[in-house]
């Protein structure tokens, strides 16, 4: 009797130790941890915004903002205490490799005669290679601004804000809007030839410019 007893106990205990293994969680059932999980310490410390005003300030300037990223093109616009200035990037956006120049001045633009008209302009050739830009200031009645001696293209534009477009002389303030347009080959055709229209659609500007 006190056999069976015991095989019987033995029988119990192996039971549950079975049962135990059983619902028992699986290390195949765990969440899978990240293929390539990435420390504090391997991410860089200064980002590329602090980077492009740590090269402003060692010019003297003040960095003031960083007010675009274009991700087709790689460039950043940053704004100084003169102005804006184009910054050409890595692709991933996390190396500064160079200053375009001339910088577009806002106290220039403010003091330009009358005859100028909405619009004012840089041409920067051969940037690198390959690449070539087309940058500037528009007051805020150029709505539309064509390049016709690249085709027609229309530039991209990006507001920067509204009371550093005024006329030197007036008393009133303007809308300020940086207008741009980049282009994958060495050299721009010039004269470059530009009209602009405002909300209308009625061409207030045509010019051209070496």
């Amino acid at each position: 009797m006190s056999k069976k007893i015991v095989i019987a106990s033995l029988w119990l205990g192996l039971a549950a130790v079975i049962y135990f293994l059983a619902a028992r969680p699986s290390i195949l059932d765990k969440p899978a941890s990240p293929t390539h999980s990435v420390s504090p310490a391997a991410i860089p410390t200064t980002s590329l915004e602090q980077e492009i005003c740590a090269e402003i300030e060692g010019k003297n300037e003040e960095c003031k903002r960083i007010h675009l990223f274009d991700a087709d093109s790689h460039l950043v616009f940053a704004e100084d205490s003169s102005g804006i200035i184009p910054v050409l990037t890595n692709k991933e956006f996390t190396e500064f490799k160079k200053f375009i120049y001339p910088g577009l001045n806002f106290q220039e633009f403010r003091e330009e005669k009358e005859e100028t008209g909405p619009i004012v302009w840089c041409v920067k050739n051969n940037v690198q290679k390959d690449f070539s830009l087309v940058y500037g200031f528009a007051r805020d009645e150029a709505k539309t601004i064509v390049i016709n001696s690249e085709g027609g293209i229309q530039p991209n534009r990006f507001f920067i804000r509204d009371d550093l477009a005024g006329k030197s002389g007036s008393s009133g303030t303007g809308a300020l809007w940086v207008w741009y347009a980049a282009f994958r080959k060495d050299k721009i055709k010039l004269p470059l030839q530009v009209t602009v229209y405002d909300a209308k659609g009625e061409i207030i500007n045509g010019n051209e410019e070496e």
